[in-house]
């Protein structure tokens, strides 16, 4: 849990810088385990993750790089285990590290040709090599500068969502506290148990502090209503696949995020989209 972090916001200036540069980002925990993404994988890491070997791979250099960053303020970059450019990004609280913003799936400016070699002795394993070097060929190339400035712009972002985040939290009532942890952390997985620990309040305190935003309401009636708002506003806004923006707001489980989009909106959420796309198209006189 990424208490003193907006992430929530993180996500949107993620989003943003995603825009201009077509780079992924994804926030991990100590563990590896992505709690969120922007932009999908290349096709090329696809191609890798698509293995069983591969994705083990792909998370054992993950794992790697975030346990290098223990101790340290300042972004590691390295070549993963299939040659490809990465940065991981420490996030901290007093000074222990807490999460990890890692992005990459890119090339640097040298010739793409000797890159592609080393590559190519690294995934010998893989056994369709033309179509391995046809994705990697279509990866991004950036400068070393270009690199640098993507992520001293990653880390301006956590740093001001941490400090809107502790400004503004310490002086709400109990009800928007409790509003505002659920906003800034809707993507990861909440429980009552872990909610009351983060926010040193007790269980109890905290169903009748739902109670005060409406008499029938719960924690987890108003996390769900946050996920739902969400996802409406990424089916009606973006193209992500609905399958990676039932992900996005916390519900991984495809089917469940189905049925609970269903139950809160009335409609299946390709049917949401498909109702407001034609909206645009056709709107009413």
């Amino acid at each position: 849990m990424i208490y003193n972090l907006n992430t929530s916001r993180l996500n949107e200036l993620l989003i943003n810088l995603q825009e201009i540069t077509d780079l992924k980002f994804s926030l991990h925990d100590l563990k590896a385990h992505e709690l969120y993404t922007v932009n999908k994988r290349s096709a090329f890491c696809n191609l890798i993750c698509d293995t069983q070997d591969g994705y083990s791979h792909c998370y054992g250099s993950d794992l790697q790089a975030i346990n290098k960053l223990e101790g340290k303020t300042s972004p590691y970059q390295y070549r993963c285990h299939a040659g490809l450019i990465d940065t991981a990004i420490p996030i901290t609280e007093n000074g222990q590290l807490i999460a990890v913003i890692l992005f990459g799936q890119l090339l640097d400016d040298s010739p793409i040709d000797e890159q592609w070699q080393k590559t190519k002795k690294l995934c010998q394993w893989y056994t369709d090599q033309s179509r391995l070097q046809e994705a990697f060929y279509k990866l991004p190339q950036l400068s070393q500068r270009n690199i640098r400035a993507a992520y001293e712009i990653v880390n301006a972002c956590v740093s001001e969502v941490r400090l809107e985040k502790i400004v503004e939290f310490d002086n709400l009532p109990d009800s928007q506290r409790l509003q505002s942890f659920i906003n800034a952390h809707y993507a990861s997985h909440l429980s009552l148990d872990e909610i009351s620990y983060e926010m040193a309040i007790s269980k109890s305190k905290l169903c009748k502090i739902a109670r005060e935003v409406d008499k029938n309401m719960t924690v987890g009636k108003l996390i769900t209503q946050k996920r739902i708002e969400v996802a409406k506003k990424k089916l009606i806004e973006s193209d992500i696949p609905i399958r990676e923006i039932s992900e996005i707001v916390g519900i991984p489980d495809f089917n469940y995020f189905t049925k609970v989009f269903k139950r809160a909106t009335g409609s299946t959420p390709s049917e949401y989209r498909s109702h407001f796309s034609e909206q645009a198209v056709h709107p009413e006189v």
